[in-house]
């Protein structure tokens, strides 16, 4: 069995090399906002794209235009949900990731969580950047979680260890894993 740093060498190097994500990331957003979860919900967490992930930028314009809350992460010693405001407002956080300059803490607790990752797999598993920031946020959130990544990043079952969190589904320009 391919142990997880292995793994996450691997995803990340074909994710990097994949074409079209602009194409894909759309196709992945139609899919993400057809769902009842993302019609219902008020308040949504989203991460904000680094690198080759998935691009929410579209997503989280969307979420706004209809109405709905959306935070992002702030991350110090764990991840910390803050409201979103503009696109303006965000700097280079931890790991080089943009964040909201002004931290508006949530009044509301997200009824879904958009979380990213490196590998996810048909059991709802994921296999993130190694630190297991989401693993903590999700523990303390009782929201619907969604995985959203290319279809090449699905693998048939990643290793898991006891802090791991499981999703409720994953979303990719091909199909629903849930």
């Amino acid at each position: 069995m391919t142990d997880k740093a292995q793994l996450r060498r691997e995803t990340l190097a074909k994710r990097d090399a994949l074409s079209e994500r602009k194409e894909k990331s759309g196709i992945i957003k139609n899919r993400l906002f057809a769902l009842d979860e993302i019609k219902n919900a008020k308040c949504i967490a989203f991460y904000i794209t680094k690198g080759s992930e998935v691009d929410t930028r579209s997503m989280m314009d969307e979420a706004i235009n209809k109405g709905k809350t959306v935070l992002v992460p702030h991350t110090e010693e764990e991840i910390k949900l803050v409201k979103f405001t503009s696109w303006n407002d965000l700097k280079p956080g931890k790991f080089g990731i943009l964040e909201p300059r002004t931290k508006i803490k949530r009044q509301k607790s997200p009824d879904v969580v958009i979380v990213p990752g490196v590998a996810f797999d048909l059991q709802g598993y994921r296999i993130g950047y190694g630190k297991g920031y989401y693993d903590r946020l999700l523990k303390k959130l009782k929201a619907k979680r969604i995985g959203i990544c290319f279809d090449i990043q699905i693998i048939e079952k990643i290793p898991k260890h006891g802090h791991d969190e499981r999703l409720d589904s994953v979303i990719t320009e091909k199909r629903m894993v849930k």
